[in-house]
């Protein structure tokens, strides 16, 4: 006597979810190290820090050499950087973040900018539009956000403290 069977292998939904969390996350470290080997040489001079944050990933420049204080056009020496940053950013693809960062200080005898709200939103703005001028980062993926001293990263009370807070982030989409 023969019997035929069919044997059929359903994945439950669990399954197929980590199947989907596995890819996504081997896809981000993919985007991270690409990202770290596109900007070493920004990484190793302190230009650039880079990090993954959650499902995406993070790089952070310093204001310091980027803009001078109390103004949100981009200073000469910084563009070679921001070039490269922006080239690895378009490689990188997805949702872009761009957010700008103050110390506490308030913003004194400024003709543009009302408020250190004012200065990191336009710094912010700034770098989008370099990117989207130089880079050919597609706008409709980009976001810009202004954040002024509400997201320190280090005390305010130091002159060290406020130079580390004042910044650039940009958080691509994992």
């Amino acid at each position: 006597m023969e019997t035929e069977l069919e044997v059929e292998f359903f994945s439950s939904d669990s399954e197929d979810e980590k199947l989907r969390q596995a890819r996504k996350t081997r896809e981000l470290d993919d985007k991270y190290q690409m990202l770290k080997a596109d900007l070493k040489s920004e990484i190793t001079q302190g230009l650039a820090q880079i990090e993954k944050v959650g499902d995406q990933i993070l790089i952070s420049l310093s204001a310091a050499n980027s803009f001078r204080s109390g103004f949100a056009d981009l200073q000469p020496g910084f563009l070679g950087t921001l070039g490269n940053i922006g080239d690895s950013v378009v490689a990188a693809g997805g949702e872009v973040q761009i957010s700008g960062h103050t110390g506490n200080i308030p913003i004194a005898f400024s003709e543009r900018f009302d408020s250190n709200w004012d200065l990191s939103a336009a710094r912010a703005a700034s770098v989008a539009d370099f990117f989207f001028t130089n880079n050919d980062l597609d706008s409709s993926s980009v976001s810009v956000f202004g954040y002024a001293d509400t997201k320190p990263l280090a005390d305010n009370t130091s002159a060290l403290g406020r130079a580390e807070n004042r910044r650039i982030e940009i958080l691509i989409d994992g």
